[in-house]
């Protein structure tokens, strides 16, 4: 009985998202500016979340 050796999976099994900065969005904004910089480090985060997803997805 011939058998094929077994690879191992060539997934990097490195916690992405856990890669990321801990990042407090539990903040109250008490002028426009801080709202507006608030705003931007959320949309900066989840750009981020989004790019290290896709990098997940091209590994398969």
């Amino acid at each position: 009985m011939l058998t094929k050796p077994v690879q191992p999976p060539k997934i990097s099994f490195v916690p992405v998202i856990t890669e990321l900065p801990i990042m407090d969005f539990n903040r109250t904004a008490l002028t426009e500016q801080e709202a507006a910089l608030m705003a931007w480090d959320l949309y900066t985060y989840i750009r981020e979340l989004e790019l290290s997803v896709q990098s997940v997805k091209e590994m398969k």
